[in-house]
């Protein structure tokens, strides 16, 4: 029997901060050969780092032990900081890919198979590897290895050679159609599969560049399109990403200060490529275009920031709390319903769990709820209903605290909301309201 019931919620506004959190938003690049032993040192706060590893001296042999014990160090270093890599093997730093590439294509598939024990050592810390190893700069072009049954020989190499937990990203829409034969992107039933192609994502250094994006799309519409690796039009290919990317990551560098990246259709286009990370330091001619304009939003909080802190903020996902529900208690219990929506420009592409938990005010008893849903399918723009029951016949006290976290088992981090609770966190779990019970039997 419950005689008095009181639901208190704490007051709650929507932040306009970057929340910095796993898996998406701003990436600075660090760079490294792989015969050189380095002193690394974090040059920003970023949860993500672009690591790329030159491999240029081993271009006509295998990958001596201390280039091995080298990258070893590196991934280490990353990984102890609790840092996602997004690493690039490549050849090349100087548009140079045909002369600086190995002239055998075994022996990068060799070098591929060498660094697969540390590709899976640290699986959990690695987040996509960009590319194939060829090309000029590692972005896939510029080399002698762009034919079908090249790129895709090295792709089933490198995913064989990878944890399941990392994406391989592929530079242009049109490689990830011709590798797998198919015009058909991911969808709810193919995403986070044992299929092959679930794992290959794509990745962008000419992001709003020009109409082509430098020659990351083409002027063949689809629907007229009877290659899989023809280059479609801008607006088809931006549709392609749009489905694909709902369930693996784009991302990149903005280049080439044009009309294409002006801020309201940067904001628009960004969004339905979904893209999570860019470069923050590329092109910085675009980055200081977006930071002396005001921000495209219409919403209040976001009046007196710029377009860059907008952008900055939405890469990836972005969780708000709309609602929070708790009814009084019946058969035995109260239940609790929260509606929840993802702002960012994409999804999560690695599940969190979700947890409830009621803190006891008076005294250090807490008791946790598993919420059973899918993050990777809170999709951006979407809202997410869930709900528990919780019993009361298990509780000890009269006054509890409401408590929501979502957590990283895989790199043991707790994900922050675009929320700002007041009176603050508790463990890693935001403070929502109280419950009160009184004269529980």
């Amino acid at each position: 029997m419950i005689n008095k019931f009181k639901w208190i919620p704490y007051p709650s506004i929507e932040k306009a901060d970057i929340l910095n959190n796993p898996y998406c938003g701003l990436y600075s690049i660090y760079r490294f050969y792989a015969d050189n032993k380095y002193d690394i040192n974090l040059i920003s706060n970023h949860q993500i780092c672009l690591l790329e590893i030159n491999l240029i001296n081993f271009n006509d042999r295998p990958l001596s032990m201390e280039a091995l014990g080298n990258i070893e160090w590196i991934f280490r270093y990353f990984t102890l900081h609790k840092k996602q890599m997004i690493v690039r093997f490549l050849y090349d730093w100087e548009g140079k890919g045909l002369d600086s590439e190995p002239k055998n294509i075994g022996i990068v598939l060799n070098h591929m198979e060498q660094l697969s024990d540390l590709l899976k050592e640290f699986e959990d810390s690695i987040y996509i590897i960009q590319g194939l190893f060829i090309g000029s700069w590692g972005e896939m072009h510029s080399s002698r290895y762009l034919s079908e049954e090249h790129m895709t020989r090295l792709a089933y190499k490198l995913y064989d050679c990878t944890g399941e937990g990392t994406q391989i990203a592929l530079r242009c829409p049109g490689f990830w159609r011709m590798i797998f034969k198919t015009n058909q992107p991911l969808d709810d039933k193919t995403a986070y599969s044992k299929l092959i192609r679930s794992r290959f994502s794509l990745f962008n250094d000419g992001i709003l560049s020009s109409y082509t994006d430098y020659g990351t799309y083409g002027y063949i519409r689809a629907k007229v399109s009877y290659n899989y690796s023809d280059k479609w039009i801008r607006k088809d290919e931006l549709n392609f990403q749009n489905k694909l990317c709902r369930y693996v990551s784009n991302g990149g560098e903005v280049i080439n200060n044009c009309k294409y990246n002006d801020v309201e259709t940067a904001v628009r286009e960004l969004r339905i490529m979904r893209v999570s990370y860019l470069n923050d330091g590329y092109d910085r001619e675009v980055l200081d275009k977006w930071k002396a304009s005001k921000s495209p939003s219409s919403k209040p909080i976001w009046k007196d920031k710029s377009a860059f802190d907008y952008i900055a903020a939405h890469l990836g996902y972005r969780y708000l709390i709309k609602d929070i529900k708790v009814s009084p208690p019946l058969k035995g219990g109260i239940k609790i319903k929260i509606k929840l929506c993802n702002t960012g420009f994409s999804s999560s592409y690695h599940r969190f769990d979700l947890k409830l938990a009621l803190a006891a005010i008076i005294n250090t008893n807490f008791y946790e709820y598993h919420i059973n849903t899918d993050t990777r399918f809170w999709l951006p723009n979407e809202t997410v209903e869930f709900e528990t029951f919780i019993r009361l016949d298990a509780l000890k006290d009269k006054h509890y605290i409401l408590c929501l976290a979502i957590y990283d088992p895989r790199i043991g981090k707790y994900i922050k909301l675009a929320n700002s609770f007041s009176p603050g966190s508790y463990k890693g779990y935001y403070k929502l309201g109280e419950i009160k019970l009184a004269n529980i039997i």
